[in-house]
């Protein structure tokens, strides 16, 4: 009879006991060096992309453009009956959206304004560059409450570049 049958065949009936060790559990191996690699990576990555995104825009909150546009939005007096005086940026710290490129002749930027009436509207401009003179093809502020809409880009300024107040 071959072992295969034998075992097969033959009941077995064994007891098992537990055995207990009295002895220290090893040490755990050290923590891979690799996860603090990926995860210094991870934090570094997150790090510079969100000092980067700061330094864009504060460089276009810095921009000339974005000065002019806010100083026309607060002096003009269809804004001011829209959102109220005081007219400023809506936040704290304001995020400029969009681009200001004066080398390749591209400015297109959008941000958040609130005034006294507590009203938030987004402003919206758009120019490009032909040749030596700039074309400005949008300027808007448009309140987010209720869509409506004041048109800058056709208003008339004075000598010292304010809007000109209607008689």
């Amino acid at each position: 009879m071959s072992f295969l049958t034998r075992r097969l065949l033959t009941p077995s009936i064994r007891s098992y006991a537990t055995v207990v060790v009295n002895r220290e559990l090893p040490k755990p191996p050290p923590p891979s060096k690799r996860r603090w690699l990926w995860t210094g990576l991870g934090v570094g990555a997150v790090v510079w992309v969100v000092g980067l995104g700061a330094a864009l825009n504060h460089q276009r909150l810095s921009s000339s453009v974005v000065h002019g546009t806010l100083f026309m939005v607060r002096y003009d007096p269809r804004v001011i009956e829209l959102l109220g005086d005081k007219v400023d940026y809506a936040d704290s710290w304001p995020w400029i959206s969009g681009t200001v490129n004066h080398l390749k002749g591209r400015i297109n930027i959008e941000f958040d304004v609130s005034g006294s009436k507590g009203e938030r509207a987004k402003v919206h401009f758009i120019s490009r560059r032909l040749g030596p003179k700039w074309i400005t093809e949008e300027f808007s502020v448009k309140r987010v409450s209720d869509s409506q809409s004041v048109d800058i880009v056709h208003h008339a300024l004075t000598e010292t570049g304010e809007p000109a107040l209607p008689n």
